[in-house]
């Protein structure tokens, strides 16, 4: 694991920073996953599954999928923003 060092006055700034990121990830995580659950419940299928079919060619090239494939893959980077921020240590 790679360290920073940070002047004791800098350590408040990079929390309150962390804190704030945190809450704004949290929010697009929800809105993310609430246009997921609605394209789910529209097709009757999963994002995981659909993104099978997808990347399988079964499902075509309607501009739809590609709104799905790019929420579905939003989601995913926020969740693992939210990971790393997570495990950082101040």
């Amino acid at each position: 694991m790679q360290k920073i060092l940070l002047k004791d006055e800098a350590l408040p700034l990079i929390k309150s920073g962390m804190a704030i990121k945190e809450k704004i990830l949290a929010t697009k995580a929800e809105s993310y996953l609430n246009r997921l659950k609605a394209f789910e419940k529209k097709h009757k299928m999963k994002s995981r599954e659909f993104m099978l079919k997808f990347k399988s060619g079964k499902l075509g090239d309607a501009s739809e999928w590609f709104d799905w494939l790019f929420v579905y893959e939003a989601y995913q980077k926020i969740i693992e923003q939210k990971k790393i921020l997570k495990n950082l240590a101040l």
